[in-house]
């Protein structure tokens, strides 16, 4: 393939359109279009796209992109199914609720195609629960997800309508209360004696059974949601490395064979920037390293994705959440998780996960604190609002499809990241987070335009064959 065959570059904008081609001006061979978003509420808008003329870029400020250079494989983008959220959302008109679904899952909005989970309670449950409350029920003879069938299945299944190919990947916020130290789904830490480890192994296989059984593609199990935490009033528990290692290596996997459950088991969800506190324990333990597929950081840990890649490169890699922030989506808290997403990616991360799909305009937790949220619904005025985050995570996920691979990329802003599609498209993804336009030029083989960044702009510029097609 040619070395400037095809771009998306998807710069921090919006739009809600496909991405169909337009011949280029100039070009016989490529076809482009041009994307942005800024904080003047100019979201997802096309901008005229650039006359490519015959000639070389200035080497100062050109994008240019190889794609013979490849790196990782993206997995996919997504967020986390929250029963707050589906409460939430039953708020509005079935329209409404199919128009915000759809945005989020189908093709043509974000195309969310991997999201998270809780098993169980979470901080934006409704409250406390999990799938085995009976004290001492070491054979899980009253395990039930029937709760998860009250808001979390509906929620998942009214996606799967848009996406039915969605992956779910789950996570415990807090074993059964009876499983703790403390008895209690606060603070404490995970029993370590044998019969409440083989139990919660159990607890896992028998989620999984379940989950497949209502026809949900649940393909992942990490053990615990940020193991070093047992400190705050919501559902959590604290494990070390090496009790996550012994529960892993010893019982959960095991027990997933025996009952021919075939999942994958992720290390993770850690926050932590230390790979010595949970990652070492686990990967450096010749036994359990075959068994784990790979590892999923919160957000305090993105900062040894690439680390990780470096000193396990045969694992795959996820920010599992990305930073919560306090409710008020504000433009530059936008801005922020673009450039996290952008700064992962270039970290050999195969994945992306938001944190709040939906929340109502109190953007509150059952616990009593507020987190940002991708859409806002306004219950009263049955208003429906996209948020800054939304419009981050839809330049990456709506052009960048499961199965690409990050390809090599060069260009005058620091937060770029591209990709080359499997069915050919490339994509770059960049930022213009000053105030100020920017000036900057696009080489593509013997020709080049030259195009004005908007100031505080996240953009998309597709680029590619004639002949070629983007699908959504």
């Amino acid at each position: 393939m040619k070395t400037l065959k095809l771009i998306f570059l998807s710069l921090v904008l919006g739009f809600s359109i496909p991405c169909h081609a337009q011949q280029v001006q100039g070009s016989s061979q490529l076809s482009l279009r041009w994307f942005s978003t800024t904080s003047a509420d100019k979201q997802w808008r096309e901008l005229p796209p650039p006359i490519m003329k015959p000639g070389n870029a200035a080497a100062d400020n050109a994008f240019r992109v190889d794609p013979q250079t490849r790196y990782q494989t993206v997995d996919g983008f997504g967020g986390c199914f929250n029963e707050l959220g589906w409460n939430a959302l039953q708020t509005l008109a079935t329209e409404q609720q199919e128009e915000v679904l759809k945005s989020l899952f189908d093709g043509s909005g974000c195309g969310f195609a991997v999201c998270r989970m809780g098993m169980g309670a979470n901080d934006f449950a409704s409250n406390w629960y999990s799938f085995d409350e009976t004290p001492g029920d070491y054979e899980m003879a009253d395990f039930s997800i029937d709760r998860d069938r009250q808001a979390l299945i509906p929620f998942i299944k009214a996606a799967m309508k848009h996406q039915p190919k969605l992956a779910v990947w789950g996570v415990p916020w807090s074993p059964p209360s009876w499983m703790k130290t403390t008895n209690s789904y606060k603070a404490g830490n995970m029993k370590q004696d044998p019969k409440t480890l083989a139990a919660y192994a159990l607890y896992f296989s028998k989620y999984v059974q379940a989950y497949r059984k209502e026809g949900i593609n649940l393909y992942a199990v990490h053990p615990q949601n940020e193991p070093r935490y047992n400190n705050n009033i919501y559902p959590q528990c604290a494990w070390s490395g090496q009790e996550i290692n012994t529960f892993m290596r010893d019982y959960l996997v095991p027990r997933l064979k025996k009952d021919q459950v075939d999942v994958q088991v992720w290390l993770g969800t850690i926050a932590n920037n230390e790979m010595k506190a949970y990652t070492d324990p686990v990967l450096s333990d010749p036994v359990t390293n075959p068994m784990i597929s790979g590892v999923g950081y919160q957000y305090e840990g993105q900062s040894i994705l690439g680390a990780t890649h470096e000193k396990y490169p045969d694992k795959k890699l996820m920010q599992t959440e990305t930073e919560c922030f306090d409710g008020l989506n504000a433009w530059r808290q936008g801005m922020e998780t673009f450039n996290r997403i952008s700064g992962d990616m270039n970290n050999f991360a195969n994945g992306y996960m938001f944190w709040n799909l939906i929340l109502n305009e109190t953007a509150c937790s059952t616990w009593g604190w507020r987190q940002n949220s991708l859409i806002t619904i306004v219950t009263k005025e049955q208003k429906v609002v996209y948020n800054p985050e939304f419009y981050a995570m839809k330049h990456f996920s709506h052009g960048v499809h499961p199965g690409a691979v990050r390809i090599a990329a060069k260009g005058p802003v620091k937060n770029l990241v591209a990709f080359q599609n499997p069915s050919g498209e490339i994509v770059m993804v960049f930022s213009n987070d000053k105030n100020v336009k920017a000036d900057a030029e696009i080489q593509i083989g013997g020709s080049s335009a030259k195009i004005e960044i908007p100031a505080e702009s996240m953009n998309t510029i597709c680029v590619y064959e004639k002949t070629g097609q983007i699908t959504n």
